[in-house]
This record gives C-alpha cells, structure tokens and sequence, in this order.
C-alpha cells in the first residue's frame, strides 16, 4: 500500500511539474481589450454598424436581387449590417463586437495606410436602405479592400472623417520624425506594439493556410491525373 501511495504521489508530482514546465497558449489579441483602449483616451470610439457583402452579392443579376428581395428564405444572399465599436488609438483603428469585448476582430487596420470618406448616399445604390437610428455611412479603405460603416448621422460621419485624417497625419509626422517635441502616451506605445504582432501573426496565419490550399490542389490534380502546376517538377 505504501508503494501504490509513493507511486501515486510520484506521477502526480511529475504532472504538476509538466502543467508548470508547459507553454502557455496566447490567443491572438489577448491584451487588447476596448475597455483598455477607451481608459487610454484614443481619438475617436463609438458604436457603429458594419456592411457586409455576401462573396456572390455582386455576381448576381440585378432582376435575381428583386426576388431574393421578395424571398425571405434567401435573405443570407443580401447585404446585411452588424453592430461593431470602432476605437481609433495610437497607429491604428481597431474593431470590436461590443465594449465588452476582450480582443479585436479581425486584423487592426494601420491609420498610415488607409483612407476614410463620406459616402454620399446616391453613388452607393449596393448599401441600400440603413437600419432605424443611422443616416449616414463612412468608407474605410485599406490596401486590400473597402469596408463600409454606418453612423447615426451626417455629423458623427464628418467627425469621424476628420479624427481618422488628423490622426493618419500624425502617424505619418512621426514616423518621419518630426514630432520629437510632441508627446506620445506610453499607452499609445504599449498598444502599437501589441497591435504590430497581432499583424504579423494574422499574416503569418493566412500565409500558412494558402500555402496548405495549393499543396491540395496540387494533390488533387496529381490524383485525378491532371496537369501538375507551372514550375513543379517533382
């Protein structure tokens, strides 16, 4: 009996050891909540709503889109809002689901290479009718796609417009060095950094997962007997 306790004792003080001695995971984001950002006092926040395009919106015919009007079933086919707080702070403008949430979604959009415009409701027939309570809609361009919010009013959109230019502007003095003189929030920095490497890890991601796609289709191919690609030799 004292042996089965010594051995039981044993294992499980080699357990604990392992438990202590293993890495810990960091999901993507920790640290960067939005009520962290929002103490930091960044240069705009507030709730806004997103547009989201279904991939197919733009492939189907125009008469289609009265019938999938017409079709509630089909509704997943149509442009649809979803609420989103946007908290611009420090080099970049980061998107949350709520004020609660404990890290952004998707990647932070970085201020210095983006750009923001008021979308005049007559040039934007794909954005159709806005949810109650939101009257005016702003485009934030980034070097691979435009995304487009909702806000409640001409006013807040012009606000936004000018907070995001202002703070681009002051990205881009800084990172030429010319604003030695101008104070910047050790926040603002703690932030940067944390934004930078989530980045990098989004990138890293998305590079290994289209890496992984082409070695399946150049599986699939050899497979089914079809021409391997341009420049495998095997």
């Amino acid at each position: 009996m004292s042996e089965l306790r010594n051995r039981g004792a044993t294992l499980s003080s080699s357990s604990m050891n392992e438990n202590e001695t293993k890495p810990m995971v960091r999901e993507l984001g920790a640290g960067i909540a939005a009520k962290s950002l929002i103490d930091a006092s960044p240069h705009q926040h507030g709730v806004v709503l997103k547009l989201h395009l279904p991939f197919v919106y733009n492939l189907i015919p125009s008469f289609v889109l009265g019938i999938i009007h017409s079709i509630g079933c089909l509704s997943f086919l149509l442009p649809s809002w979803k609420q989103r707080y946007l908290i611009s702070c420090g080099s970049y403008l980061y998107k949350f689901k709520d004020q609660q949430s404990k890290s952004p979604k998707g990647c932070p959009f970085e201020l210095a290479s983006m750009t923001v415009d008021l979308v005049p409701k007559e040039n934007s027939p794909h954005i159709g009718a806005l949810p109650p309570g939101f009257d005016a809609v702003i485009s934030v361009s980034t070097l691979r796609r435009k995304h487009y919010y909702a806000v409640r009013d001409r006013e807040e959109a012009m606000l936004w417009v000018r907070s995001l230019q202002e703070a681009k502007q002051a990205v881009i003095t800084r990172n030429l060095g010319h604003d030695k003189h101008m104070p910047y929030p050790q926040s603002w920095k703690h932030f940067d950094s944390l934004a930078a490497s989530l980045v990098k890890s989004k990138e890293r991601i998305k590079e290994r997962m289209e890496t992984s796609n082409i070695r399946e289709m150049e599986m699939s191919n050899f497979m089914d007997g079809g021409p391997l690609p341009r420049g495998y030799h095997g």
